[in-house]
Parts: structure tokens; sequence; C-alpha cells
């Protein structure tokens, strides 16, 4: 049996002003590419579908033809849960019709479910546990007097999980801060909500064959066949340098599991691009681009100039910027207004001055003066 487990897609998102709705598009359409030519069983996905609690129409809609092709031509199964991000009602709506044709998704905690079902060799069953806050909790079990978060994900483990972890493989898909012992986890910029929020300590699902996590947008494991399987698109520059993939399981007789990563391919990439002013003109690219400047002396209107050869170009930071305000302070006190001019007309246009320029330049100096 071969799955694919994803998460943190946050259709919907924006960087740095720019929308990624074109480039999550082209992601959908390469892992359908990959789910057909694998021949994928499930796609899991770990919470963050959408990044806001109310997604736009059009994000809805990419969607939502993306698990039909999924579920009614390639007739792979879908298991997905709420993230952070996502709102239970809206993500879950429907939910119970959607499940006759393959999609499951638990979007409350009330309703952590396992599916289960056999192979030719073997049984599998998939525990589905959403995003947890004790806000959610209090909510849904106002007759528990529970408030600590570690406390309430070993309420509803008791009430709901432990007693399905009864398969050949066992696969737990979850969201959220989840840490076996006293490894570290690493963190993107793009994370939300996560200050001061301990991890949870996975021993509980010590049982589990394999643990399916979102919320972290680096890949990278957190314990004994746990992993984040990190978000397919860069979404901070922060992960500029961060290889995107998606991990492909595979089950097989004798309880075997083996994990590999297929990295993702891009529509644009995000890149830090580093060097002078000059010699970045020199360079063209439709990547998403943080430009750092090597230049000591300042630049007029460099984003405007670069987003020419860079059109979407995120930032632009100057690294070793000259401001030595004192001498310049000279230099402008000892030079008069038409002088300095003189100076700012040649640094911009490239070029110096003509008589008729200058005169008018003169002329529009007197006035001043005169109005002063």
């Amino acid at each position: 049996m071969k799955i694919i487990h994803t998460s943190d897609w946050h259709i919907g998102k924006f960087l740095n002003g720019y929308n990624l709705l074109e480039d999550q598009k082209y992601f959908l359409d390469w892992l359908l590419v990959v789910l057909k030519e694998e021949k994928i069983d499930i796609l899991i996905v770990s919470g963050d579908i959408y990044n806001t609690a109310a997604p736009s129409s059009l994000a809805v809609s990419i969607l939502d033809e993306f698990f039909c092709k999924v579920v009614l031509e390639l007739k792979t199964k879908v298991f997905l849960i709420a993230g952070n991000h996502d709102s239970p009602e809206k993500l879950g709506f429907s939910s119970k019709i959607l499940e006759k044709s393959g999609l499951y998704i638990v979007t409350n905690i009330k309703n952590i479910k396992t599916i289960h079902f056999k192979e030719n060799y073997f049984s599998v069953g998939i525990t589905l546990l959403p995003y947890v806050s004790q806000a959610m909790f209090k909510e849904n079990f106002k007759q528990q007097e529970i408030f600590n978060l570690e406390d309430i994900i070993k309420f509803l483990y008791k009430k709901y999980i432990k007693k399905n972890i009864s398969f050949d493989f066992n696969i737990l898909v979850a969201h959220g801060l989840f840490l076996f012992g006293e490894d570290s986890l690493k963190l993107s910029d793009s994370e939300i909500e996560i200050g001061g929020v301990e991890a949870f300590n996975l021993a509980l699902f010590k049982n589990f064959s394999y643990v399916a996590l979102g919320h972290l947008h680096k890949a990278q494991k957190a314990g004994k066949n746990a992993k984040y399987s990190g978000s397919p698109l860069k979404y901070s520059i922060s992960e500029a340098n961060d290889k995107k993939s998606v991990f492909l399981i595979e089950l097989e007789k004798g309880n075997n599991i083996t994990i590999k990563k297929i990295f993702v391919d891009f529509l644009r990439d995000l890149k830090i691009k580093m060097n002078s002013f000059k010699e970045l003109l020199k360079e063209k690219s439709k990547d998403y681009v943080s430009i750092k400047l090597t230049d000591e002396n300042f630049i007029i209107d460099p984003y405007n100039r670069l987003k020419q050869n860079f059109p979407n170009l995120l930032e632009i930071e100057f690294l070793n910027l000259n401001l030595d305000f004192k001498e310049k302070f000279k230099h402008f006190k000892k030079n008069n207004p038409k002088e300095l001019f003189k100076e700012f007309y040649s640094f911009v246009v490239g070029k110096e001055m003509k008589e008729k320029e200058i005169e008018f330049l003169e002329d529009i100096i007197l006035k001043t003066e005169k109005e002063n």
C-alpha cells in the first residue's frame, strides 16, 4: 500500500503582498501527477488546508476540483484533518456524505475517529486527530475540568484512540506541536501561534506505526516513526534554502514501512540574491526574490528599478550601507542648493544638467528664497 503524507497547504495565502493561488494550483496539479504515476492508494493531509478560516471562493473552487479528481477519477482515498488555520465548521461541511466517495474529513475533536480497512495481507487503521485547543475542548466537553493541553490530549486518547490501536498498521494523523522525548524542533518564521506553547510528548502514541504530523513548515523528524511533512511551498523568506517535499510511505507484508521524500516542483521558487545593484541589473528572474544589496552607497529607488528585472521582488535590504551622517552633513552645508541639486540630478539621471535646465532651477530657487 502506498501513502502520500503532506500538510500545511495554506491555500489562499499571500507572501509579501503576492497572491500564491497560481503557485498552489501548480503544486496541486503536480501532486495529481505524482498520485497517478506512483499509483498512490491514500493521500493524507495533516491540517492547515486553507490559510484562513474564511477562504475565498476561488481557493475553495481550486481545492474542490483537486479532490474531485483524486477521489472520483483516481479512486485514491483522502484523509484530512483541520489545522489551526482552518474553520472546523466550513472544512467539515458535508463530511459524512463525502466519506461514501472516499474523502474522510475530521475537523472537531468530538468527532475523532479511526477508519480501518483490509488489504490482501494486512489491516490498516488511520486515526484522525484534528488541531486541539483549550477553547475547543471547553466548548465540546463542558463537564470536564481539564485546562492543561497535555491532559486534554491524554483525555482524548483514552476516550477515542487507545481502543482502536489494534491493526497490523496503525497510523495517526495530527496537527500541532508534537515531539518525542528531548529532541528539538526546527521552526521557520511562517509558523503562527507557537510561541509559548510546549510540544506535546509523542510517547503516548508510541504504538502507532507512523504519525503523520502537520503545523511546522520545515520537513523533519519528530520522533520514532513521527514526521512533519512540512509545507509544500516556501511561505517565508527564512524557508528560501529549504527543500520542499511530500513523504511517500509504503506499507508491506511483515509490518515493514519504508519512507522516502519526493521533492516538489515549483512554478516559482523563492530565492535570496546577494550582490551589488550594478550586478543585479544584469540578471532577470520570475522567482520570488529577496535581495540583499552589498553596496556601501545609497541607491535611489532600488525597489522599482530592480522590479523590472525581478517582477516578483519581495524585499530589498542594504547590508553594507555607509551612513556617515556627519561627513554628509558637512558636504551638504558647504554646497549651495543649486550645486546639491545638480549632484542629485547627475546621480539619478546619469548625465549633467543642460543650461536651460540650470536656468529653470535657478529661477525656482530665487522664487523660493523670496517667499521665505
